[in-house]
């Protein structure tokens, strides 16, 4: 059996990249909503619910622009490949979610 591995195109790398940006902008509303969160969902450790829920939201738009540009789901192999490109934001992401805990009310 031969497998043949295609990679993802720019303009999806692209689109996925936009929209790691614009999510990760929302981190400071996100913090300043959180005591109501923390209220519903009842988590401890308010930094961990943060960065799952930004990771939950970069996962779901990725998967959902792959769905629009290729009209099909992700292969493993493809599912794999978009971790990675998400995975490179990790140390931004985390950055920014310790940043914008000093920048509240602002």
């Amino acid at each position: 059996m031969i497998l043949i591995v295609v990679g993802l195109t720019l303009e999806f790398r692209h689109k996925i990249e936009d929209n790691i940006h614009e999510i990760i902008m929302t981190i400071p509303t996100l913090k300043q909503e959180y005591p109501k969160l923390k209220n519903d969902w009842k988590f401890e450790h308010d930094l961990d619910f943060i960065y799952g829920s930004i990771i939950g939201q970069i996962l779901g738009s990725s998967f959902t622009a792959f769905k629009m540009i290729y009209n099909r789901e992700a292969s493993s192999e493809e599912i794999l490949m978009i971790g990675e490109i998400i995975e490179s934001y990790f140390p931004i992401i985390r950055n920014e979610i310790m940043n914008s805990s000093t920048k509240q009310n602002t």
